[in-house]
């Protein structure tokens, strides 16, 4: 398989070369087997139903009324399945303006009027409008697998330093299943699970009296 590689929050990624899906559908909650566009090109590569179904297991306890927000967004899936199970406010950042589009398309269609669509690159977004916003749940898919250099490391900085999570919030990573979760200062591994060639690791922020 033809395998692509780009630079996200100044870190190198690569990983297998995604194809385009048309659509795809909502696995749980009130918009179960609803229809969402995915975005078209290769840059896209939305996270399976069995590991959405998968996460939000997991998650079960922790969605309800939730301030959810999905990085790196692509076509919204995540971020509207979690308004679906019940989160009281999504927002998604994506940087690419074809994405966000369509990400738009798919939020009017399915929850009109609901959550907040930002087109900016991820890092930018964390140290500027999104601090300070003490979510309950981060998740971040990058689009490609991740690197081997520095992973999510800065991602969980900026998170952490920002006060973009709560206290006690929860930083959700997929990435592949051939990678190791890190460890970072001042958060806690929760969870670590493989699905297929797709891993999920959730961390807890911890000690936030001393972040930011």
């Amino acid at each position: 398989m033809a395998r692509m590689e780009t630079t996200v929050l100044g870190l190198r990624w690569g990983g297998p070369m995604p194809y385009n899906r048309g659509s795809m559908r909502i696995s749980g909650g009130e918009m179960c087997g609803r229809k969402l566009k995915v975005p078209p090109g290769e840059k896209v590569r939305p996270t399976q139903d069995r590991v959405r179904e998968a996460l939000f297991s997991m998650l079960m306890t922790a969605i309800p009324d939730s301030v959810f927000i999905d990085l790196f967004a692509g076509s919204g899936a995540v971020g509207i399945e979690a308004y679906s199970r019940g989160a009281r406010c999504v927002t998604w950042i994506e940087q690419d303006p074809r994405n966000v589009a369509v990400l738009k398309e798919n939020v009017a269609a399915l929850m009109p009027g609901e959550g907040e669509a930002v087109c900016c690159e991820v890092s930018r977004w964390l140290k500027g409008s999104g601090r300070g916003r003490q979510a309950s749940i981060v998740f971040a898919d990058p689009p490609y697998a991740i690197g081997r250099d520095q992973g999510f490391a800065e991602v969980m900085r900026l998170l952490r330093e920002n006060r973009v999570l709560g206290a006690d919030g929860l930083f959700v990573a997929e990435m592949p299943e051939s990678r190791q979760p890190e460890e970072a200062e001042g958060w806690t591994l929760l969870r670590d699970r493989t699905y297929g060639h797709t891993r999920l690791a959730i961390y807890r922020m911890t000690g936030t009296e001393n972040a930011g």
